[in-house]
């Protein structure tokens, strides 16, 4: 006997259902199952069995419900390699990042962490490429990938200033969006955080506890997030009549280590700042290391404060004052799209910049005109373990 699908909007009581499901399994061979056994037994058509297993939001909840309760009851698994094979694609999402300084960074973690939040429950999934060793500046390349492996998307994380591949994703027609960068070009889309923003939220911080001498540890020149929290220092500080003094103005690299290298010589100073705001954490936590070295206390001989707002900042002694960034956030807005992009094939191009906030804790304070200028006697020549370790 054919049973004919029932419509969707028809209820279906569970006994009904019951008898559905065995009629629809009658004769079978375990283990397969198909779509149709699958719209038999809920009473929708195949075309709705195959939406809800796509996760394609048109379909009305009660009928995603019934399907995917029968589903389970069956035990159904979608044939991935035969969907790829029909669609021409491998259902990858690819992730393209410089896999030096920053993957396995709390940064990159949250965000992958965000991607792959909204590819659960989908039919993608991650495909991590380096940026560097790929060498994606190589347009031959660039079309390799989208071609052989057939990649369906692109997520970008932090491209340098002077990456090409990008551009040529995008004139490839292949849905990408950026992450950590604008990159200045209007045809592609990204989703950043607002680093001037916070980093000019951080120096009216320290400008609104009284300092008027303040360094800046910069991160890495080659990225635009790094030339932004410099450039919100800066505009924030002349905003006020403050003077920026270029020798406090030291490069981090966006590394614990070297901020605590070049903070040596700084607090070393007998002119030194009062406050230090480090473009990152890592760099602000060797800010407060080489302090200490020198015997200065934080916040009482020195504020510092970080950028980003990672797990660990909280719980540091003393705990940091920092800018605080949706790293998460960053992510699940790039797969969203992305998504979106490959359902719609024509969704608009999105420049978002999300908020950052000010996270204040126990590293920064009013200056106190009554303690030592510098209080350290330690000279230089016997810090170079530091270096080291």
């Amino acid at each position: 006997m054919k049973l004919a699908p029932l419509r969707q909007s028809r209820n279906i009581d569970t006994a009904t259902s019951a008898m559905l499901l065995t009629i629809a399994m009658r004769g079978k061979v375990p283990g397969k199952v198909t779509m149709g056994d699958i719209a038999r037994a809920s009473g929708v058509s195949p075309m709705t069995v195959s939406r809800v297993l796509s996760n394609n939001p048109a379909v009305k909840e009660a009928s995603r419900k019934r399907v995917l309760a029968v589903t389970k009851r069956l035990n159904y698994h979608v044939d991935i390699v035969a969907r790829q094979l029909r669609a021409q694609h491998t259902f990858q999402l690819g992730v393209v990042v410089p896999f030096r300084g920053l993957v396995g960074t709390y940064y990159f973690g949250q965000i992958l962490q965000g991607i792959q939040q909204v590819l659960t429950g989908t039919d993608y999934h991650i495909a991590l490429y380096d940026s560097l060793s790929e060498d994606f500046n190589d347009i031959p390349k660039c079309v390799n990938l989208c071609h052989e492996r057939r990649v369906s998307g692109l997520i970008v994380v932090a491209p340098g200033f002077d990456a090409k591949f990008p551009k040529t994703f995008a004139n490839l027609k292949m849905p990408i969006i950026v992450v950590g960068s604008s990159l200045g070009r209007q045809t592609i889309s990204y989703v950043d955080v607002d680093n001037y923003g916070g980093a000019s939220v951080m120096t009216e911080h320290l400008i609104g506890l009284g300092h008027t001498k303040v360094g800046f540890v910069s991160g890495r020149a080659d990225l635009r997030d790094a030339s932004q929290r410099e450039l919100g220092f800066r505009k924030t500080m002349e905003r006020h009549g403050l003077p920026v003094v270029e020798e406090w103005i030291i490069q981090g690299e966006y590394e614990a280590r070297k901020a605590f290298q070049v903070s040596m010589n700084l607090l070393a100073k007998s002119d030194r700042p009062t406050a230090i705001f480090a473009a990152n954490d890592q760099m602000a936590y060797g800010v407060i290391d080489a302090a200490r070295i020198l015997g200065l206390q934080v916040p009482e001989d020195l504020s510092v404060g970080g950028f980003d707002d990672i797990q660990s900042s909280a719980e540091f002694v003393p705990s940091l004052t920092t800018v605080g960034q949706p790293m998460l956030d960053l992510g699940l807005v790039a797969a969203r799209y992305i998504l979106d992009v490959l359902s719609k094939s024509n969704a608009a191009v999105l420049h978002r910049k999300l908020p950052a906030q000010l996270v204040t804790r126990s590293s920064t304070a009013m200056p106190n005109p009554h303690r030592q200028s510098v209080t350290s006697a330690v000279p230089l020549s016997k810090i170079s373990r530091i270096d080291q370790g």
